[in-house]
This record gives C-alpha cells, sequence and structure tokens, in this order.
C-alpha cells in the first residue's frame, strides 16, 4: 500500500523553534520586550530623544522669568527587521535518523538568537551617558560608584551591570570589593552584586568597558512573532523549512544608563 509523506505541521515547527530562540535568547530577560509595532500598521518606528533645558530663577515679587525652559529632541527612524533562518532535509535523511530536524530546528534557533544577541549590545555600545577610569589602571569598587553617582538616580531598582571577562578579573583583584565580599568570594568564587546591581558577563561586551543599565532602556519592537512555511519537491523528496521573525532591537531610554570606559589620555 502506498503511503503518502506528510510534513510536520507549520504550527509545531513554529512553536518548536521559537520556544528554542526565546530560551536561547539570554537578553531577552534583559531588555523590554513591546509588542506596540504589531498593533499599528507600518514597518517604521521613529523614536525621539528629548532633552529639556532651562534655569531655576529667585524672583522678586511681580518679577518673571529672564529665560524660559525648552525641549528639544532628535528623531531617529528605524525599519522593521526581517529576521529568518532556513533549512533543507530530505526524507532519506529523516529515515537514516529521525533527530534530523529536531537538530535543523535547534540551530536555526541558535543563529537567530545570537543575532539578535549581537543587536542588543551593538544598541548598549550607543549609550551617550559616560564615566571613565584613569588611563592604565583598572577600574574598581568606586569606578561603579561613582557612574553611578553621574545618574543622579534616587532609584535603582532594575539596573544592572554587565561587563567583559577582563573587567570581572579587574574588580575582583579590587581590594575595596574583596574586604566587602571576603566571606563570600573567597568560598564560592561567585561574583553576584556590586553596589547592590546584580552583575552579568558575556563576551560579547568590548574590552576595558563596563554597561551600567535598566530593562527599559532597549526594546525589543515585535512587529510579527516567528512562523513557518514549508516547501517540498515531490521528485528529489527534499523539504524546505522557513522560519520567520518581523521586528527591531533599539536604544529607547538611557536615563538610566551609563557607559565606563578608559580614559584616553
Amino acid at each position: 500500500m502506498a503511503t503518502t509523506h506528510t510534513l510536520y505541521e507549520n504550527k509545531v515547527l513554529e512553536n518548536k523553534i521559537t520556544d528554542l530562540v526565546n530560551t536561547k535568547l539570554e537578553v531577552r530577560s534583559l531588555m523590554t520586550i513591546d509588542h506596540s509595532l504589531a498593533e499599528s500598521a507600518g514597518l517604521k518606528k521613529v523614536i525621539n530623544k528629548y532633552t529639556y533645558t532651562g534655569k531655576v530663577e529667585k524672583l522678586a515679587k511681580a518679577a518673571k522669568n529672564t529665560t524660559k525652559g525648552k525641549v528639544t529632541f532628535v528623531a531617529t527612524e528605524y525599519v522593521v527587521n526581517r529576521y529568518q533562518q532556513t533549512y533543507d532535509y530530505n526524507d532519506l535523511d529523516v529515515m537514516q535518523d529521525p533527530m534530523v530536524v529536531d537538530v535543523a530546528s535547534a540551530g536555526a534557533a541558535t543563529l537567530m538568537a545570537n543575532e539578535i544577541k549581537e543587536e542588543y549590545f551593538a544598541e548598549l555600545a550607543k549609550i551617550t551617558n559616560s564615566h571613565t577610569y584613569a588611563k592604565g589602571t583598572s577600574p574598581s569598587y568606586d569606578t561603579i560608584v561613582d557612574a553611578l553617582a553621574t545618574l543622579d538616580q534616587e532609584v535603582e531598582d532594575g539596573m544592572f551591570i554587565i561587563m567583559g571577562n577582563d573587567m570581572r578579573a579587574a574588580i575582583r583583584k579590587d581590594s575595596d570589593y574583596k574586604a566587602s565580599r571576603q566571606g563570600e568570594i573567597l568560598y564560592t568564587g561567585q561574583f553576584g552584586t556590586i553596589c547592590g546591581l546584580p552583575c552579568l558577563f558575556s563576551k560579547l561586551v568590548p574590552a576595558k568597558t563596563i554597561y551600567v543599565t535598566h530593562r527599559e532602556a532597549i526594546h525589543f519592537l515585535v512587529k510579527k512573532e516567528g512562523t513557518v512555511e514549508q516547501d517540498r519537491d515531490i521528485e528529489t523528496k527534499d523539504n524546505t523549512v522557513v522560519y520567520e521573525r518581523h521586528g527591531l532591537v533599539t536604544l529607547m531610554d538611557e536615563t538610566k544608563s551609563v557607559k565606563i570606559t578608559e580614559a584616553t589620555a
């Protein structure tokens, strides 16, 4: 009796790969997932960066201000990206090893997650609030304290620190840090918080750089969640799976973010 080849249901693969991407996307919890684009027409997003300037004056009775506050903004237009992964498999591949499709789906999800992760760190690099430590030295516990002071935030809830392995080593060697965390780091080697802020690490952070930021700083604007389409050549028995997502990653609000780097002079 003849048998008919049955493709995986699109929804099955779609859910599988999307779940894998969301799981592998470690930075997902570090940014705001924004679905506002999905609720409106269009593939562009204009983001305004606002600056308020003004002066507080002490005035005599019936006197008027000599200066007035003013809001200026710089508009930046972003275009929604189509993130896509495509892979092929043949019926004979699956007959030989039923794991072929699972492994291919996991590989596609990993590449998709890595692409979005790289865009996240590219947006972090655009932070304009800056603080430096002396050239030829290493950052210390005090460096973080002073950087936080430049932001002048009364509440630091939700903020966190991201650095590379080079800066992690530098902070671990700082005498003030070791003294304050001695009971913990001598026995566990853990490096959990600095100034009460969670500290994270990534190889994608440039050398000699530390970011202090907040989940609200960067948004992943979702236009369309993951979808799958498939095609099949009935003669060659080749199957093609196309997985795509639509959205963009952008720096939205850097009021609670500062980039710490080595001074140039």
